[in-house]
């Protein structure tokens, strides 16, 4: 019984967002909903969409700068969701969008063991210029429970100049997040758990703990510098992230 309710919440949450509509927050409708049943419906929801073509590219991580005693949530990029930088996003594939600047990862080999900061800092990875879109696809979320179970609420990940991990110090990336003549907000790599790279430790040691692991390829949201700002025509229709050395990352919103 209890695994047809995850079914249904997830079936729920699948059809959200394909048709871009907020439904009530899993939590609302099950109060005894436990993070392993979010992750469980989480993981439903994305196996349909592999199911039908879709393959896995990557990983957001959240709550990375909030802090103790919050612990990091993790959400699945999926390929079709991971964009260049300069994307357009028709608004009507999402319900309510917002933005926010981060640090991306690309994992240059695949880790089949918990990493150390030391070792991913070594290793043939990439770090680069990142966006995230948000969307949450439910309403009166109650936290934690319904956002995991809600992919984390992302959306995109829009990913720009990308360099080998050994030629910057992931703490150190400073970026301001900009849109049209605004100034919204700047922060620096350091907030996320003191290092990027030590959310992507984290990571490595979760998705061990789930019977998956970093592949080759997978493009990593490491967590907000910026906190995330709301998409709101028409002023707020094109988003740009200034990350100094590493350039620029940009995305716009079709109305």
């Amino acid at each position: 019984m209890r695994r047809q309710r995850l079914g249904e919440l997830a079936r729920h949450l699948g059809e959200a967002w394909s048709h871009a509509v907020a439904i009530p927050a899993p939590s609302t409708l099950e109060p005894s909903l436990t993070t392993e049943d979010a992750y469980s419906i989480q993981e439903l929801v994305i196996s349909d969409r592999v199911g039908r073509g879709r393959q896995i590219a990557g990983w957001k991580m959240g709550l990375t700068s909030a802090p103790p005693p919050a612990t990091p949530i993790v959400g699945t990029l999926l390929d079709d969701m991971v964009l260049a930088s300069g994307a357009q996003l028709p608004l009507t594939t999402m319900v309510d969008p917002m933005v926010e600047a981060e640090v991306v990862i690309r994992i240059g080999a695949t880790i089949d063991s918990p990493q150390t900061v030391a070792e991913l800092e070594t290793g043939p990875h990439q770090v680069g210029a990142g966006l995230e879109v948000i969307d949450y696809r439910t309403r009166d979320s109650a936290g934690v429970v319904d956002w995991i179970a809600d992919n984390s609420t992302v959306a995109f990940a829009v990913v720009g100049q990308l360099v080998p991990i050994t030629e910057v110090d992931p703490a150190g990336i400073e970026a301001a997040l900009l849109s049209g003549d605004r100034h919204l907000a700047a922060g620096r790599g350091e907030q996320v758990m003191g290092n990027p790279l030590a959310a992507v430790a984290w990571l490595s040691e979760h998705l061990i703990g789930r019977g998956q692991r970093l592949r080759q390829g997978d493009v990593i949201l490491t967590g907000s510098l910026t906190g995330h700002h709301r998409v709101h025509p028409p002023d707020h229709l094109e988003f740009v992230a200034d990350f100094g050395g590493l350039g620029t990352v940009t995305v716009s919103f079709q109305t």
